[in-house]
């Protein structure tokens, strides 16, 4: 009886813990072709911001347009890592850095060319916002349809779902 009970709270215990890390173990790339686990850019100070985009949408780069002028006016005052991540596959992939390069917006740039990581979130047609906080648990999801117009909007609903979550 005691080795049942003290299997059962090991297991348990490991349970517990399993379950306060949220983040997917789906590897991607960074640019530079280095592997790693999304985990690895989650902020410890606020939330990550995963933004799921294409090169090949104008309607996706007016909303990194968009998104980059709504976080400039606030990144000092908000905790908020943004991290783009591009779903194009093997065919437009190159034009990942130029586009961003081109663009300056600065932000981390991970390659999800097979779309395992948006499977793992549902993120079926970009651009979709999925914020976490430092434990992987999902606090916001939008999907953008106007580009630059939802942008501002949903940035400042995020916004005020960090606030909220600091308060507590």
């Amino acid at each position: 009886m005691k080795r049942f009970l003290c299997m059962t709270g090991v297991l348990l215990a490991a349970a517990f813990a399993a379950a306060q890390n949220l983040w997917p173990e789906q590897p991607v790339c960074d640019m530079n072709g280095r592997v790693c686990r999304i985990a690895d850019y989650a902020n410890e100070k606020g939330c990550t911001l995963l933004v799921f985009w294409k090169t090949c949408c104008p309607n996706n780069i007016a909303m990194l347009d968009e998104l980059y002028d709504a976080w400039s006016g606030c990144r000092d005052r908000v905790r908020v890592r943004i991290v783009l991540v591009s779903v194009d596959d093997q065919r437009t992939a190159g034009r990942v850095r130029s586009v961003v390069g081109s663009n300056g917006w600065g932000w981390e740039v991970v390659m999800d060319r097979n779309r395992e990581l948006a499977r793992s979130y549902h993120a079926v047609v970009p651009p979709q916002w999925i914020a976490l906080d430092r434990s992987g648990k999902e606090i916001f999801r939008c999907k953008i349809t106007r580009g630059a117009t939802d942008s501002e909007l949903y940035f400042d609903k995020l916004i005020s779902i960090i606030d909220k979550l600091e308060e507590k």
